[in-house]
């Protein structure tokens, strides 16, 4: 099983998160800093969508992975949960 821990920005709490089966839709979903981004492809490209992520958290940290990764889950949520509804 391939996981990440990100710290919860709202509780500060470390979250253990599987990401098997993590697709390329799924990666793409998410707030990620695109010059990090371009680095960790030119380091370890071709890879699956999980071992990347693993790479970009093992990168920014714990922290800021959790903001970004997190954050982003629970945008793409409420989108999906109010369509139209939703504003961000």
């Amino acid at each position: 099983m391939t996981s990440i821990a990100l710290r919860d920005p709202a509780t500060g709490s470390i979250v253990e998160c599987a990401i098997d089966g993590l697709s390329p839709d799924d990666l793409a979903s998410f707030p990620l800093d695109e010059e990090i981004c371009a680095q960790i492809a030119r380091d370890i490209a071709p890879c699956l969508p999980e071992e990347f992520l693993a790479a970009y958290v093992r990168h920014v940290g714990e922290v800021e992975a959790g903001l970004q990764i997190l954050t982003g889950w629970l945008e793409h949520k409420a989108r999906e949960l109010l369509g139209d509804y939703y504003l961000p």
